[in-house]
């Protein structure tokens, strides 16, 4: 996070903003024209560009999915998962049950963060 990027994401839900700290976000993915922003207790949609988020705080986040960034700090590990005869990335997280499948494109994103 650069000096001058928002410590905070605001999300506006039934006439209330929320901001969100940066840290605490565990992933950002997009959805149509809202990004999906993940925290451990819960979910908050805000309208901005995964790209423009991307370049906003890169050593934060890393892309994994073309849909799909993730905070560095969140990742607890990789699963392997074959599907169909084809072996994918699945993203463990902190905080979060989910698991994000990484894309073929990223799968260098695996050795990147040593701990396949």
């Amino acid at each position: 996070m650069s000096k001058s990027s928002p410590a905070f994401l605001s999300a506006q839900e039934r006439g209330r903003i929320h901001l969100i700290p940066i840290e605490d976000v565990i992933y950002l993915k997009a959805e149509l024209k809202y990004v999906t922003v993940r925290t451990q207790s819960r979910e908050y949609l805000i309208e901005d560009a995964l790209a423009r988020l991307e370049q906003e705080y890169p050593d934060r986040f890393v892309r994994v999915h073309r849909n799909c960034l993730i905070a560095r700090a969140a990742v607890r590990g990789f699963e392997r998962n074959d599907v169909e005869g084809e072996a994918q990335w699945l993203v463990l997280l902190n905080g979060c049950d989910e698991k994000i499948a990484v894309s073929r494109r990223q799968q260098h994103i695996v050795r990147e963060l040593g701990r396949p």
